[in-house]
């Protein structure tokens, strides 16, 4: 070819064509040829491909040499990338969960440096298992045939991508943009834990459960938020007990089951057993009212305010989000969907089991269950009720024990509280 390369053998071939290794005969090393139809494609696309790769030079991308044509087809000459694709790992069933986010983390720096180009970010598109070859310790992301740049308007026209990895706005419900790749990433780590279920650890499945969200803006907002919720989970993985609480979001599966009361109480346990807590109550649209609670306890006689904190008795709160000594306890409301997308260390969900009131309390936990950590707390409930349920979703849940005053603490709170905090979140 070209009187430069040695065709070796096919390596691949799609809808547009094939892709070959070869040797270049003078310097002796491999590419990979990748010879396009001229009958089946544009050659505005084909130029656009090879111009993006071209400028970009990162470890995951195969760099682009050179770009040939004769009668019949374009040749794309890149660098020939030697490995096993992500697809055929993914059956291999000694892949661990380990494994997948390390790969996980390597992809999403790949994603983000293409989003963070000049002037305008690169999307990829079309992110799935066989475009990820996995080199040694290197992954790669191959194959940018629809990827293109992003400008300041948005792009809203679809290159639709591979049917159960393209994002529902590669089809037209939404304006492209980078979060479109953020789905197909966790699109891949779904198809993971479909395989390997057994493996897969809540903490996991809910970072795949944000990911893959319809609506963008519910998404994770960059490859790099993505990443760093990666690599808390591979940490939390080997160090789970050692390291020190820092976040917990109390929600209730509808108003009127007590969240605010039992967030409060929880506060009040950890500030009297020596631990620094405060509590926040999260505003959100979807939450229909806005209690104020740390502006009302602040106007009670017994409160006392240091800076912009609120205290009574064991009780701390506060609208900012406080120092990096606190256990920060956050109270949702009603707002399930937002508590879900959020990653606190424990989630806590409050329900009301009584036959009017259950329904809601099981669509809460169908919305939840897959979040890292989930305790479930009955209020107003009777015990033979929560055994009920629990049998049913097959999870524990703890009975609340009367309470009237939140601040207050007592031996029957205290034990309930620690039997709670010194469990796992499943059964």
């Amino acid at each position: 070819m070209f009187d430069r390369y040695e065709l070796l053998s096919e390596l691949g071939s799609g809808a547009a064509g094939k892709v070959y290794l070869a040797r270049h005969l003078k310097l002796e090393t491999y590419r990979a040829i990748k010879c396009i139809s001229k009958t089946r494609s544009m050659p505005s696309s084909i130029l656009s491909e090879a111009n993006i790769l071209a400028k970009l030079r990162h470890p995951g991308i195969p760099i682009v040499y050179d770009i040939e044509e004769d009668e019949a087809f374009y040749y794309i000459i890149e660098e020939y990338v030697e490995g096993e694709s992500l697809e055929k790992l993914l059956w291999n069933t000694s892949v661990s969960q380990e494994y997948m986010i390390q790969i996980g983390i390597q992809l999403c720096g790949i994603v983000s440096f293409l989003h963070s180009q000049k002037p305008f970010p690169v999307l990829h598109q079309d992110l799935k298992p066989s475009h990820i070859i996995v080199c040694g310790n290197q992954v790669k992301l191959i194959d940018f045939g629809i990827a293109s740049y992003i400008t300041s308007r948005g792009k809203n026209y679809q290159n639709y991508g591979t049917k159960g990895f393209a994002a529902p706005e590669q089809y037209g419900e939404y304006e492209l943009h980078t979060v479109s790749d953020i789905y197909a990433i966790g699109a891949i780590f779904s198809l993971y834990i479909k395989k390997h279920s057994h493996k897969s650890s809540p903490a996991f499945r809910h970072i795949a459960q944000k990911a893959t969200r319809k609506n963008p803006n519910k998404r994770y907002k960059s490859a790099g938020e993505l990443q760093q919720a990666l690599t808390r989970a591979l940490k939390q993985k080997g160090n789970r007990k050692e390291h020190l609480l820092k976040s917990i979001s109390v929600v209730g599966a509808e108003s009127g089951v007590g969240t605010t009361h039992i967030a409060i109480a929880l506060t009040s346990f950890f500030n009297a057993g020596g631990a620094n807590a405060l509590y926040r109550e999260i505003r959100s649209e979807k939450r229909e009212k806005i209690s104020n609670v740390v502006e009302q306890i602040g106007r009670s006689r017994e409160a006392e305010c240091e800076e912009d904190i609120v205290i009574c008795r064991n009780f701390r709160g506060s609208e900012s989000i406080g120092s990096g000594e606190d256990t920060l306890i956050f109270d949702y409301g009603a707002a399930v969907e937002e508590a879900c997308m959020e990653e606190a260390e424990i989630t806590v969900l409050v329900v009301n089991l009584s036959l009017w009131k259950r329904e809601a309390s099981m669509k809460a936990w169908q919305t939840l269950r897959c979040v890292p950590n989930l305790k479930i707390i009955c209020n107003h409930s009777s015990p033979m009720e929560a055994r009920e349920f629990a049998a049913f979703i097959g999870r524990e849940v703890y009975c609340y024990p009367r309470d009237t005053m939140p601040f207050d603490g007592g031996r029957e709170k205290e034990a309930f509280f620690t039997q709670m905090l010194s469990k796992e979140g499943r059964r």
